[in-house]
């Protein structure tokens, strides 16, 4: 016969995994997690924040030796951190088991948790936790006041069934098909490269940081976009979407352009698409033109030595394409604010740029 043990603490790693994405959808923007922090879920979000400790057994009764270690661990934690009485954060064990839940009596008392979450024996001997730890009456009720046990947490499917729908309700345009076979399995691996950090620091998330990593979409259906159909015809996709104007002049913006050449400089191309965006993204010189009406796109080069850079200015200038670099003369620092002088009547810049490794 196979032991199962394996697979049920598997899925109690997944249970919690996924539990924390539900704390994290549920909470507010403003609202943040770490991973295996003080507990297995340590939620900031204000009002709502909390220690949470998961428990999954699903094929056993719930007995009070379950989470009688986790309770200990909190009270010894809410009394190294001086048992603060304007402490927010509370202390909740979160689980979810075949039976027994009838064996807890809620709301707890000071005798009920005295008695069963911090006296257990070992080697024989009877341990006292609070007797241990000289607990005053009046701080056990401030954590009683603070702990928050739920023994009838959903099941291992219900949970996850919660979490397609709030994916749903918070990705917009999302389908239930969308949150299953995406963005479901991207949230879980994000989870689980945060358990891994060794780090603190390096396993906290914010909720919007968490909705923007798994919200990649778009990303992965352009790069199949691209692989399948070329990269003409991507190309061209992109042009409809992003650089088509639904009026007949060109809204003012001063557009930001990053140009990757790594490898793939040539000089002729180069300026031709840099001469291409300076004329497309500019505004038209008429007559009555007046200061305001003038702008232009800023341009970054990324991948361009020096020596490819200066052949690029010059075959700029022959075409009589004026620029602006940042550098006010020969041999000077860079400067911002030369960078970010609008062009004028007589200085007609159709490009502003740098360039970067």
């Amino acid at each position: 016969m196979k032991d199962r043990s394996a697979t049920s603490t598997i899925k109690g790693y997944f249970y919690q995994f996924d539990q924390t994405i539900l704390r994290l959808l549920e909470a507010s923007k403003q609202a943040s997690v770490t991973v295996e922090g003080i507990e297995d879920i340590d939620l900031n979000d204000g009002d709502s924040s909390a220690f949470v400790q998961c428990k999954y057994y699903e094929g056993t009764e719930y007995n009070h030796s379950v989470i009688k270690d986790a309770v200990i661990h909190m009270i010894r934690h809410f009394l190294v951190a001086g048992s603060p009485r304007n402490q927010i954060l509370k202390y909740r064990i979160f689980g979810h088991y075949k039976g027994g839940q009838h064996k807890l009596i809620l709301p707890l008392t000071a005798e009920f948790l005295k008695n069963n979450f911090l006296t257990y024996t070992r080697g024989g001997t009877v341990h006292r936790v609070h007797e241990e730890l000289s607990i005053t009456i009046g701080q056990l009720a401030e954590f009683q006041a603070l702990l928050d046990i739920d023994v009838n947490a959903p099941s291992y499917e219900d949970q996850q069934r919660n979490i397609l729908k709030l994916l749903v309700s918070e990705i917009q345009g999302s389908s239930a098909t969308d949150a299953e076979t995406f963005y479901y399995p991207i949230a879980i691996n994000v989870i689980q490269r945060l358990a891994v950090e060794a780090v603190d620091k390096n396993r906290k998330i914010t909720r919007s940081a968490f909705l923007k990593e798994i919200n990649r979409k778009d990303i992965v259906f352009n790069a199949w976009l691209q692989q399948k159909f070329g990269n003409d015809y991507y190309a061209k996709m992109i042009r409809r979407k992003y650089f088509r104007s639904l009026t007949p002049k060109m809204p003012k913006a001063s557009r930001i352009f990053v140009l990757d050449l790594t490898g793939e400089f040539e000089l002729q191309k180069a300026a031709a698409m840099v001469a291409k965006l300076g004329e497309f993204f500019s505004h038209k010189e008429h007559l009555r033109t007046t200061v305001t009406d003038r702008f232009c796109p800023y341009l970054l080069l990324r991948g361009v030595s020096q020596e490819e850079l200066v052949r690029l200015k010059a075959s700029l200038l022959k075409q009589g394409i004026r620029f602006s670099d940042g550098y006010p003369f020969h041999g000077a620092d860079f400067s911002a604010a030369t960078l970010a002088v609008d062009p004028t009547k007589e200085n007609l810049y159709r490009i502003k740029g740098t360039s970067g490794n």
